[in-house]
C-alpha cells in the first residue's frame, strides 16, 4: 500500500510521527492538517537519499539498532509488507530464537562461515565487548569493515555475538514486546515503517519507499518468490551454489532449495554461480527481461523480474476483469516488465484493451454504475447516465510517460462531445499520470465544448482510491455513488477527491 492510501488510516500521534521524520521544523495539531502536508511533499517522502540516510543505524543505540534490523526483515518478508502488532512481535522474537538456535549448531556454523574468517571476527568481538555491555561508535565501525572485508552478513555478525554470550542481549536473553515497540516508534520516526489500525493496529513499510529498504537492508527477495526462481534453476546449478559454499548437495531438488534458503544465501550469491552464458539463456526464457549487461546487470536484471512476481489471486475471481483492475496502475503506465512477469498480458497490444475493461469493472463492479451501450466503433470507452438528460463520458490513456493530451485527442474528444445526443455532464479522462499542458486542454476543451461539460483529469492510482473507499463516506446502508465527484474541470488530485467525496456523497 502506498502512503497516501495508509493515511487515512492513521491516528494523530502516528501522523505526527510520519511528519516529523522528512519535514523539520513543521507544527501542526490537526490530523487532516497532518495528512494534507504529507500528500503535497510525498515526494520528499520518498527520496532515496532521505530513506537511505534514514536506514543509516551505526551512531544509534545497540538494541534499537538489532531490533530495527529484525523488524524490517520481518515486515520485508511478509505479503504485501504488513504485519499485525502481534505478528510483528512474535515474528521478530521467532527470529531471535532461531538465530540463537543456528549459532549452536557445529554443522551449521562451519558451512556457514569460513573458518579464518570467524576466528579472527569473534576475536575482535570479544575485545569490543570486553570492558562494557556497549559497543562504541569506533568499534561498530570495525565491525563493519571486518565484516566487508570477510564477506559476512549482518546475520553472521548475529550467530557470532551469540556463541560469545551478546545476542540478543547479554546471555542470550530475548528481547521484550516493550524493547520492539521502542524500536516501532524509532522506525516511524525515521519513516520508514507507518502504523495503521483497522480491525487491529498493524505495521506495514509504505510500497513507495520498500524497494529501497529491501536493497538496503540486503533482503533481495521475499521468501516466497525467491524460492519461485530456485525452482526455475535446475538441479545442477542449485547443487553448484551448495558446493561452492561447501554445504551438502544431496537430497532431491526441493531438499536443495529449502538448504539454500536456510543457510540465508542470497539471490545474487546464487545467481553469481552461474556462468554468463547460463545467466542469458535464463533470461531469454522470461519474456521482456533486458538480456544484454555484464554479469552484475544480468543478475540484476533476474533478480528485478522476480521481484515484480506477485502471488497475489484475483481480487473477484468470479469476474476475468479483475486481474486488470489489480494491475490498473501498470496498464495504465505501460510497465510492460511487471506485466508480463505477472501474467497479465500476453501481448503488448492488449495493455489498452485491459485497461478499458480494468476501468469498466471499477464503474460496474466497484462503483456500482450501469454502464451504457454505444453503437459503431467511434466512440469514447465508456458512458454511464450522469441524469435523466445528461451523461458522463470517459476515454482510457495508456501512456509510459505523463499524458501530454495531444491536439489529435483533443478533436478527437470534442467530436465525441458534440455527437452525443444528450447533454454531456462530463468528460472524464483516465491516465496513469499528466502534464501541465494536458490541464491547459482540459480547460480549452471545457470552453469548446459550448455546453459547461466539465473535463476532469484523474490519475489510475486516485480512481482506485475512490473505488475502495468511497462507501465510508456515505452514512446510509446502501450507499449510491454520485458521479457529482467528478463533475468539475481539474486535474482531480486525492485530496480534491477525498473533499468532494466528504459533502457530495454524504
Amino acid at each position: 500500500m502506498q502512503l497516501q492510501d495508509l493515511l487515512p488510516l492513521m491516528s494523530k500521534m502516528y501522523l505526527s510521527r510520519t511528519v516529523d521524520s522528512f519535514l523539520k521544523d513543521v507544527k501542526l495539531y490537526e490530523e487532516d492538517e497532518m495528512r494534507n502536508i504529507i500528500l503535497k511533499n510525498i515526494e520528499e517522502f520518498r527520496n532515496d537519499k532521505r530513506v537511505k540516510s534514514n536506514l543509516n543505524f551505526r551512531t544509534t543505540d545497540r538494541d534499537i539498532t538489532l531490533l530495527n534490523r529484525l523488524i524490517l526483515k520481518c515486515l520485508l518478508g511478509s505479503q504485501n509488507y504488513i504485519l499485525t502488532e502481534k505478528q510483528l512481535h512474535k515474528e521478530v522474537l521467532d527470529l531471535q530464537s532461531q538465530i540463537l538456535h543456528d549459532s549452536q549448531d557445529e554443522d551449521y556454523m562451519n558451512a556457514k562461515i569460513d573458518a579464518t574468517a570467524g576466528r579472527v571476527y569473534t576475536a575482535v568481538l570479544n575485545t569490543a565487548w570486553l570492558k562494557d555491555d556497549a559497543l562504541n561508535e569506533h568499534e561498530i565501525n570495525i565491525l563493519y569493515t571486518l565484516r566487508d572485508e570477510f564477506n559476512l552478513s549482518i546475520r553472521d555478525h548475529y550467530l557470532l555475538e551469540s556463541k560469545i554470550g551478546r545476542f540478543p542481549r547479554k546471555n542470550g536473553k530475548l528481547h521484550s514486546t516493550q524493547n520492539i515497540d521502542q524500536s516501532l516508534k524509532d522506525l516511524q520516526q525515521r519513516g520508514i515503517v507507518v502504523r495503521i489500525k483497522s480491525d487491529a493496529p498493524y505495521y506495514v513499510i509504505p510500497s513507495d519507499i520498500v524497494r529501497i529498504v529491501r536493497y538496503e537492508m540486503g533482503e533481495e527477495l521475499r521468501t516466497e518468490t525467491y524460492q519461485q526462481l530456485l525452482k526455475d534453476l535446475n538441479l545442477t546449478q542449485l547443487k553448484q551454489v551448495l558446493s561452492s559454499m561447501n554445504i551438502n548437495t544431496s537430497g532431491v531438488k526441493e531438499a536443495i532449495i529449502e538448504r539454500i534458503i536456510k543457510y540465508n544465501i542470497l539471490p545474487s550469491q546464487t545467481l553469481a554461480n552461474l556462468s554468463n552464458t547460463e545467466l542469458t539463456q535464463f533470461l531469454r526464457s522470461k519474456e521482456g527481461v533486458r538480456i544484454s549487461g555484464n554479469k552484475e546487470e544480468k543478475i540484476q536484471n533476474i533478480i528485478d523480474y522476480y521481484e515484480n512476481i506477485t502471488t497475489k489471486a484475483d481480487s473477484d475471481p468470479t469476474d476475468e476483469r479483475s486481474i486488470y483492475y489489480d494491475f490498473m496502475d501498470q496498464l495504465a503506465s505501460r510497465n510492460y516488465k511487471a506485466l508480463r512477469a505477472n501474467r497479465v498480458i500476453q501481448k503488448d497490444v492488449n495493455v489498452e484493451t485491459y485497461f478499458e475493461q480494468a476501468t469498466e469493472y471499477l464503474f460496474e463492479k466497484k462503483l456500482g454504475l450501469q454502464l451504457e451501450e454505444m453503437p459503431g466503433s467511434k466512440h469514447t470507452d465508456g458512458r454511464i447516465k450522469f441524469d435523466t438528460k445528461s451523461v458522463m463520458l470517459w476515454d482510457n490513456k495508456s501512456t509510459e510517460k505523463a499524458y501530454t493530451f495531444p491536439n489529435a485527442h483533443f478533436d478527437q474528444f470534442l467530436g465525441y462531445i458534440r455527437s452525443e445526443k444528450m447533454r454531456v455532464a462530463v468528460f472524464l479522462i483516465v491516465a496513469h499520470d499528466f502534464t501541465q499542458e494536458a490541464i491547459n486542454q482540459a480547460q480549452k476543451l471545457k470552453v469548446f465544448s459550448e455546453q459547461d461539460t466539465g473535463v476532469a483529469l484523474i490519475r489510475t492510482e486516485d480512481l482506485k482510491y475512490i473505488a475502495e473507499h468511497w462507501k465510508e463516506y456515505s452514512e446510509q446502508k446502501k450507499p449510491e455513488f454520485n458521479l457529482q465527484v467528478f463533475n468539475l474541470t481539474a486535474e482531480m488530485n486525492r485530496q480534491l477527491l477525498t473533499n468532494r467525496m466528504e459533502w457530495i456523497i454524504n
